[in-house]
């Protein structure tokens, strides 16, 4: 087993510490959110040769620049320019800006996108629930790693949709498409929830939720995805990212062949969540039947996407990242007893993760251990 670098075990502390306040005591100032998220930026947006994909996104930075600013223009407008631009507009304007104009060094690419991700995390995180630092523990292994510190594009550009969650209960719906028009500027998985405006505000009930969870497990062995082929591929590949994701999380055969492993325990576990609370979520929790409607939509994504890897955790994931919420949101809506027993389990999780985080090497294949991190102002 390999060890975390310190930096993230400070972060772990500091989270568990305001987590304990919230939870048990009075609601944390957001400052000390905000503080996080600012940690959050100088791990993640500074740090040097750190990530399962570092080298694939200095590849793009170079690449960016010989696109020119009418080819990039004429994307946004999905329209052909005179030259091919394999990566979205916005992230590829980005990229060329900072290099072309500033000359910067890689290293400003990654913080200034960490710097956009942590702002839409921070206020995200903040609006959908009263525990915010438990939260973000909860989902801190693997989740920061594979996101602000792996797959930085689609990160963004989904923290992007999921801060736009805003303007669909203020009903606001040119705003919302904006977002999703930025979002999907970054990375083009933003465009699977343009419909989910709409489709948050439909009413479910436990069965249809159940008919819903059950027809997508039986749809899973039949593969019905590829007819969408092209169009599901291009949101999910990132050409020479997909080589490092695939390297970074692992996958075995025997869970694709129809086992059980960790991610359909986190399913079953989210499922869980939801039928057991679902009622008394209805009554106490706002606006708790959009989240719950994204955890449907992402655990169908998961069962129907499971024999692809990249499809399952790519485009599912997506959703996945609204759903989890859930799970801490419960303990707002429970008696004194429940609600440490959800939290004893949550923390429970945490610990899980950071076992099974550094026993399957991911540590070491993403560069974060003690030896191999390193940053470019952090000693």
């Amino acid at each position: 087993m390999t060890l975390l670098h310190p930096y993230y075990i400070i972060a772990i502390i500091y989270m568990l510490i305001f987590s304990i306040q919230e939870v048990y005591g009075r609601k944390v100032d957001k400052k000390w959110f905000w503080l996080l998220g600012a940690y959050f930026v100088i791990i993640a947006g500074l740090r040097n040769d750190v990530g399962p994909d570092y080298g694939s996104y200095l590849g793009i930075y170079i690449y960016s620049d010989e696109k020119s600013y009418y080819s990039i223009f004429m994307k946004m407008l999905h329209m052909e320019g005179p030259e091919l631009l394999d990566v979205e507009w916005l992230y590829t304007l980005i990229n060329k800006i900072l290099l072309n104009i500033f000359d910067a060094p890689f290293y400003m690419v990654t913080f200034v996108i960490a710097l956009f991700a942590m702002f839409f995390k921070v206020e995200y995180t903040d609006d959908n629930t009263f525990y915010p630092f438990t939260f973000t523990l909860f989902m801190f292994i693997p989740n920061f790693f594979i996101g602000e510190s792996g797959q930085i594009r689609q990160n963004l550009g989904t923290f992007i949709v999921y801060f736009a969650i805003r303007f669909i209960k203020e009903r606001k719906l040119w705003y919302y498409l904006f977002f999703i028009f930025i979002g999907s500027g970054i990375h083009s998985v933003c465009y699977l929830f343009l419909p989910m405006y709409w489709l948050a505000r439909i009413p479910l009930n436990k069965t249809m939720m159940l008919l819903m969870i059950i027809g997508s497990i039986l749809l899973s062995p039949f593969e019905v995805y590829r007819v969408l082929g092209d169009f599901l591929g291009g949101m999910a590949s990132e050409s020479s990212l997909v080589e490092g994701f695939n390297g970074y999380v692992e996958i075995s055969a025997q869970r694709l062949n129809g086992g059980f492993g960790i991610p359909e325990a986190m399913m079953a576990i989210l499922t869980f969540f939801l039928f057991v609370f679902d009622t008394k979520m209805k009554e106490y929790f706002p606006y708790y039947e959009y989240h719950r409607n994204y955890a449907v939509v992402g655990i169908c994504l998961y069962f129907i996407f499971r024999n692809n890897p990249i499809f399952s955790s790519r485009l599912a994931g997506a959703f996945i990242g609204f759903a989890y919420v859930i799970i801490p949101n419960a303990m707002y809506v429970v008696s004194s007893r429940m609600k440490n027993m959800i939290y004893a389990f949550i923390i429970s999780l945490v610990v899980f993760n950071f076992v099974v985080f550094g026993y399957f090497n991911n540590i070491k294949a993403g560069r974060f251990s003690i030896d191999l991190y390193r940053n470019h102002v952090l000693p």
